[in-house]
């Protein structure tokens, strides 16, 4: 499956790096405004994930990875992007730009018959969420990670015990959407400085919920919260069951979770901290040491996840389950 990437900022370069040397995924072109001797740096060089596993240079307008060519254009928008020309034929949205479906469907020509947008969207054909649900449409949204970890614990309790609701809290690391000093946005409280305070901020994530799991609309709500950290999450939920349960129970019941969907779900293998989950590809490490049983129906669960790493390790798996 031959992939391009629009936007190289942190999912793009995540996503870079998780896909190259992949057996059944090529790289055919990457569309991002900033220079060639830019990207490459920051491709190469990462403050949160270190350094690229493999070499990155850049030659006649292209970046080589690993001695590979992979074009680079800087095209303003979908429609003008050269991918269909290059042979891509899943397009992967990243630049946080263009959220809507008539924006991103401008990658739809030529060779492309599928756009990934690494974001939540309005109005995309399908929202998916790997190991929870799939769709082949044109025009898909990858949700958010903290959706990602929301709706795998979500099928889970609802398989064993049956969820009535739930509130959800992402407690999340901040993001390019902040300000690193004061500066004004629409929103009064994303306008701080993000490394200084904990941020009430807006989240998509009980909507897309109900994208990946239509049952939970009008069952679920969500908030979010960043804190001063540049890598690494954890969700909150608590959930209302409908038959009882208890510790054990609903451990194993996450447990098998994890066997149905290898890779996705995980246990934390002792009481650790968020620096220590950075560049885990789980996108739902449950934290058995924090699941509180209030009631025989009343859960709470905790799961961290990497919201760079994880979140690109499903973009890619995407590609490859739309390569099958």
């Amino acid at each position: 499956m031959r992939i391009a990437i629009n936007g190289l900022g942190r999912v793009g370069r995540q996503v870079l790096r998780r896909i190259h040397g992949v057996p059944g995924l090529e790289l055919v072109g990457v569309n991002d405004p900033a220079d060639a001797a830019t990207l490459a740096h920051l491709v190469t060089y990462d403050s949160v994930h270190g350094k690229a596993p493999f070499p990155v240079e850049v030659q006649a307008g292209h970046l080589v990875l690993d001695g590979l060519p992979v074009p680079l254009s800087a095209a303003p928008d979908p429609a003008r992007t050269p991918f269909g020309d290059l042979g891509a034929e899943v397009v992967l949205e990243c630049s946080g730009r263009f959220t809507r479906r008539a924006e991103a469907a401008g990658h739809l020509r030529g060779s492309v018959r599928h756009v990934v947008i690494s974001a939540p969207s309005p109005d995309a054909d399908a929202t998916v969420v790997p190991g929870v649900n799939a769709s082949r449409r044109e025009v898909l949204s990858a949700a958010c990670p903290a959706t990602h970890a929301l709706s795998l614990l979500v099928g889970a309790l609802d398989a064993a015990f049956g969820v009535e609701a739930g509130l959800a809290t992402a407690v999340e690391s901040y993001g390019n959407d902040q300000r690193i000093l004061d500066l004004p946005h629409a929103d009064p409280r994303m306008a701080r400085a993000a490394a200084m305070s904990m941020i009430p901020a807006p989240t998509d994530m009980a909507r897309c919920l109900g994208e990946a799991l239509p049952w939970t609309r009008g069952r679920f709500e969500a908030l979010a919260v960043r804190v001063p950290t540049p890598d690494v999450s954890i969700l909150d939920l608590g959930a209302t069951l409908r038959t009882d349960a208890d510790l054990e129970s609903v451990h194993a019941a996450l447990r098998r979770a994890g066997d149905g969907a290898p890779g996705l779900v995980q246990f934390l293998e002792a009481p650790l901290v968020s620096v220590d989950l950075r560049g885990r590809e789980a996108s739902c490490i449950v934290d058995p040491w924090l699941t509180r049983i209030h009631a025989p129906r009343f859960v709470k669960v905790f799961a961290w996840y990497d919201n760079e790493a994880a979140y690109a390790a499903r973009l890619r798996d995407l590609c490859l389950e739309l390569a099958r």
